[in-house]
């Protein structure tokens, strides 16, 4: 079988997408009769998705009849009746389209990863040479929740920085935030089948929990953060939040309005997933503290990253349960594999205890700040009136209102046929916006200082060139 790849741009769930992937292996026959497909454990284990993404996919197979089971263990392919299958060769012409865009990307404004030069590689080579020592450690699958050095670590880290105290047994360490998201529906699906989230807000984490059966309830955002009296008149009782730098809108909630959510938490017996993806990157006055540090009834589930102060490519996350969920994790942690590399953990762990974290963030504070300002200075001075910069004094990336008739969407294909790659505030909408204006995110951490102006030129001439005299 072919390498499966799942299309994150895709609005298709998993499940639709795995779907359509075996009906046409079959219809194709690369899958022939009676050849028996992965089970369902082993094939959510190997795609790092759910086990309920598997068995809809899998469910659905069956019912059209591509598929049948034995003693709900072993699937294996049906009798087809000869049929000529078209070629795919409209998946295939999509295929080269989106290699061919890839090529043509000059300026990706769209990603909010790192800056090239803004992490001591040569360093990290030393922490993980030192992690190869734990050789008795790194032959075994390692430690469900976490190394222990790390979470305690991280204990630490949150403590010091946004005011989060708990204990060690309470994090769980996982390869990015979307594999605990996963792990979290498993345990919040024992008491809720729906959830609020922010509106425009995460979508990748909205497709999880869609993903997982939960229906999404969009609540609208204000300059304070999310609607608190429309979350209320919706009746529902989980609600996914960015209060410090919320995503895309880069609104602050504050204080006042931390405690109203806390309030409405305690009120409906309800749960708070806050995800504090990006909180270091505040270049003004301290980091306002964590939802989570002012939780004294354990409501917040807190959800942090390690992929804006380290590459990505180190795939180290976590996430704080409170206690009332540790029962539930527990029993069901047989179910659970560690995702995150145990040489990486080893590794950040004494990177952490050695001080190298803190020192990294300052460096990359002041990088981002100077690079910041350099951006909204192309930004205005290259686009002037026609562009209106919605940002605050935090974060990668700004949000801009662009004086023009044409929508965001149509905005960012002329971005892209001119070498730059944007995203429109549409796709982090669940329902359609209301926006007066077409708005557009652009990130700044990852693009050369140096580029700044040419990129911006480039986007100038793609939306406004029609404007000269």
């Amino acid at each position: 079988m072919d390498l499966i790849v799942f299309d994150s741009q895709s609005k298709e769930p998993l499940y639709i997408q795995l779907y359509l992937y075996y009906k046409a292996a079959i219809e194709q026959n690369r899958l022939r009769e009676n050849e028996k497909l992965p089970s369902i454990r082993g094939l959510s284990r190997g795609l790092s998705v759910s086990k309920i993404t598997v068995e809809k996919a899998y469910q659905q197979l069956m019912s059209e009849g591509y598929i049948k089971n034995y003693d709900r263990s072993r699937y294996t392919v049906n009798k087809l009746e000869e049929i000529v299958f078209n070629a795919p060769t409209v998946s295939m012409a999509n295929q080269y389209h989106h290699n061919q865009e890839a090529e043509k990307i000059l300026y990706d404004f769209s990603s909010g990863e790192m800056d090239r030069e803004g992490f001591d590689f040569s360093l990290w080579k030393r922490y993980i040479s030192k992690a190869f020592l734990e050789k008795e450690r790194l032959v075994g699958y390692g430690n469900i929740k976490g190394e222990e050095e790390l979470r305690k670590e991280i204990a630490k880290y949150i403590e010091k920085s946004r005011g989060v105290y708990v204990h060690t047994e309470q994090i769980i360490i996982g390869a990015g935030v979307q594999s605990l998201l996963s792990m979290l529906c498993s345990i919040l699906k024992l008491e809720y089948n729906s959830i609020a989230f922010e509106e425009p807000g995460f979508k990748n984490g909205r497709r999880i929990f869609a993903d997982h059966a939960f229906t999404i309830v969009p609540v609208k955002m204000k300059t304070d953060g999310i609607d608190t009296e429309e979350l209320k008149n919706s009746d529902e009782r989980l609600v996914y939040v960015s209060p410090s730098h919320q995503f895309p809108t880069g609104y602050i909630m504050p204080i006042g309005k931390r405690y109203q959510l806390l309030n409405w938490a305690e009120e409906k017996n309800g749960i708070i997933i806050e995800d504090d993806y990006d909180s270091e990157f505040r270049y003004f006055g301290r980091p306002i503290p964590a939802l989570k540090g002012l939780d004294t009834r354990e409501r917040v589930v807190y959800l942090g990253s390690f992929s804006k102060v380290i590459p990505p490519s180190i795939r180290v996350s976590y996430m704080v349960l409170p206690e009332k969920f540790l029962a539930i994790y527990q029993k069901k942690s047989s179910l659970y594999n560690q995702t995150a590399s145990t040489i990486e953990q080893l590794a950040l762990a004494q990177f952490m205890t050695d001080g190298h974290l803190e020192r990294q963030i300052r460096r990359l504070r002041k990088l981002y700040y100077e690079k910041r300002k350099l951006f909204l200075e192309e930004i205005q001075k290259n686009l002037g009136e026609n562009a209106k910069i919605n940002g605050t004094e935090s974060g990668l990336h700004v949000l801009l209102s662009l004086k023009s008739e044409l929508s965001a969407q149509e905005l960012a294909a002329r971005a892209l046929a001119n070498g730059c790659r944007v995203a429109p505030i549409q796709d982090y909408y669940w329902e359609l916006s209301q926006e007066k204006r077409p708005q557009v995110l652009l990130y700044f951490s990852k693009i050369p200082a140096n580029k700044f102006k040419e990129g911006i030129l480039r986007l100038k001439e793609a939306w406004f060139s029609h404007l000269r005299s």
